[in-house]
C-alpha cells in the first residue's frame, strides 16, 4: 500500500508540471510526433503525455551506478519522465510512466548500417512494468516479439532481472535480451531515486 501511495504521489506532482516540450530523445527518434507514437504504443489508453525532466545530484548518480553496477551515460543523470494521462480536466486518470532507454550495443552493421536498439518501458502506478517495448531494431526480430517482452509485465524493483529460469531470452539474441531487462531494471530504480526513496 505504501508503494502505491508512493508512486501516485510521484504521478501527481508531475502532473501538476507544466507540459514542456519533448526534447530529451529528439536525437533518437527524430521528432515528437515520432516520440509520441512510441508512447501510444505504451500506453495506448493514454490521450496525453505530459513531460517532466529529473536531474540526479552526483551522490544520488554514484549511489545509482552502485546499485546497478555500470556507469550511467551523462544523459541518463537527467532523465526525462513522459507522464500518461486518459482524459480531460476533473475526469483525467493517470495510467502511469513511461522512460525510453538507450543501452549502447556494442557496434554492430547490417546491411551497411549500425544497429540500433531503443527500449521503451511503461511503468503502472503500482510501481510494476505494464510494458515493455523495442523500437528501431532490426536484429532478430524475435527481440522485439510479445513471446519475450511480456514476461516483464508485472515485475517490480525487487524481482531478478538476470537472465534464466525465470526470463528466457529471445531466440539467440542473450546478448539484447539481456540489455532489454537491465533497461527495464534500470527504469524501475530509476523511478525508485525520482520518488526519493532510500
Amino acid at each position: 500500500m505504501k508503494r502505491t501511495w508512493l508512486v501516485w504521489g510521484f504521478l501527481m506532482a508531475l502532473s501538476l508540471a507544466s507540459p514542456a516540450p519533448a526534447s530529451a530523445h529528439l536525437a533518437t527518434f527524430g521528432s515528437w510526433e515520432t516520440t509520441e507514437e512510441y508512447l501510444k504504443v505504451l500506453f495506448p489508453d493514454a490521450t496525453r503525455f505530459m513531460v517532466k525532466e529529473v536531474k540526479y545530484s552526483p551522490e544520488q548518480v554514484a549511489q545509482i551506478e552502485k546499485d546497478l553496477g555500470f556507469s550511467l551515460y551523462p544523459e541518463d543523470t537527467k532523465p526525462t519522465f513522459y507522464i500518461a494521462v486518459r482524459g480531460e480536466g476533473k475526469t483525467q486518470k493517470l495510467l502511469g510512466v513511461a522512460l525510453f532507454v538507450d543501452p549502447r550495443l556494442n557496434p554492430k552493421a547490417l546491411d551497411g548500417a549500425t544497429m540500433r536498439l531503443e527500449i521503451g518501458v511503461g511503468v503502472d502506478s503500482k510501481g510494476r512494468i505494464s510494458a515493455v517495448r523495442v523500437f528501431d531494431y532490426r536484429g532478430d526480430l524475435a527481440l522485439t516479439r510479445p513471446a519475450f517482452l511480456s514476461q516483464f509485465n508485472g515485475m517490480k524493483l525487487g524481482d531478478t532481472f538476470k537472465l534464466g529460469e525465470k526470463l528466457k531470452a529471445a531466440s539467440d539474441e542473450s546478448v539484447e535480451s539481456q540489455l532489454v531487462a537491465n533497461a527495464a531494471h534500470e527504469v524501475l530504480y530509476l523511478m525508485k531515486m525520482s520518488l526519493g526513496k532510500k
